[in-house]
């Protein structure tokens, strides 16, 4: 965090991309030192390119998408907004302007479901291990000026998914795509149609969302269901691998 500040001294449409690359290196670095006075290597913690490596993070891109497509649309739902296609955007347009998502993600999943994940797993077992690094990530999105709301409900919650499927794929690949996903599903969605979002929210009767409030009811009910989805599947894969 404190080395994504000079994300400030870098031009504006650079500056998401800066901060993934910036954020990365000092996670990169940090885990370094860890692992070098742990006397282990970045292998040890599943750090490592290998040929399942790519189809880990596909997997986790379908997944993704799978279940932040579900969620977005019940938001949506719940909201009453309407949909409509931005007819000033593409495909191509739209993922060229959202590459910066895959370093953010990377970076966030190198932070929290690398080395701490592991170490903690190793020390307190998988359950308190992804619920302690659950708990981290949701004050972290805190500190960077999310509500409590989306903070522990949001991202903590996601952060039990991406947190299993860690355990599960023996890496970070795979979360990085659910990661990667999870914000491109939603960045495709935007409230201007001066924009690159593929889509346009807007209320029924066709106004701009621009000054809108939306629920916090809205996105709770989504929220809790992820919430209770994630811990069920978190126990029932414990209870399979007869882990604690």
């Amino acid at each position: 965090m404190a080395f994504s500040f000079t994300k400030s001294f870098i031009a504006g449409k650079f500056e998401r991309t800066a901060h993934g690359v910036i954020g990365t290196m000092a996670a990169l670095l940090t885990t370094y030192l860890f692992l070098k006075f742990d006397k282990k290597s970045f292998t040890v913690i599943g750090l490592n390119f290998e040929k399942a490596t790519l189809k880990k993070f596909v997997a986790g891109v379908l997944i993704g998408i799978g279940i932040m497509g579900l969620l977005t649309i019940s938001v949506i739902y719940f909201s009453g907004f309407t949909i409509t296609a931005n007819t000033n955007s593409s495909m191509l347009n739209f993922l060229y302007y959202t590459l910066p998502l895959i370093p953010l993600a990377f970076m966030e999943e190198l932070g929290f479901r690398a080395y701490p994940l592991v170490l903690l797993k190793d020390k307190t077992g998988i359950r308190n291990s992804i619920i302690i690094t659950s708990i981290l990530f949701a004050l972290y999105h805190l500190v960077n000026g999310w509500t409590i709301q989306n903070s522990f409900l949001g991202a903590g919650v996601w952060g039990i998914v991406y947190g299993l499927a860690a355990i599960y794929s023996n890496g970070i690949s795979m979360p990085t795509g659910m990661h990667y996903a999870a914000n491109l599903t939603t960045t495709a969605f935007g409230i201007s149609d001066d924009s690159f979002n593929l889509w346009t929210l807007k209320q029924h009767n066709g106004l701009s969302l621009e000054n809108y409030q939306s629920s916090q009811l809205a996105t709770l009910i989504p929220q809790i269901s992820l919430l209770i989805s994630g811990v069920l599947c978190m126990e029932w894969y414990l209870r399979k691998k007869n882990y604690r």
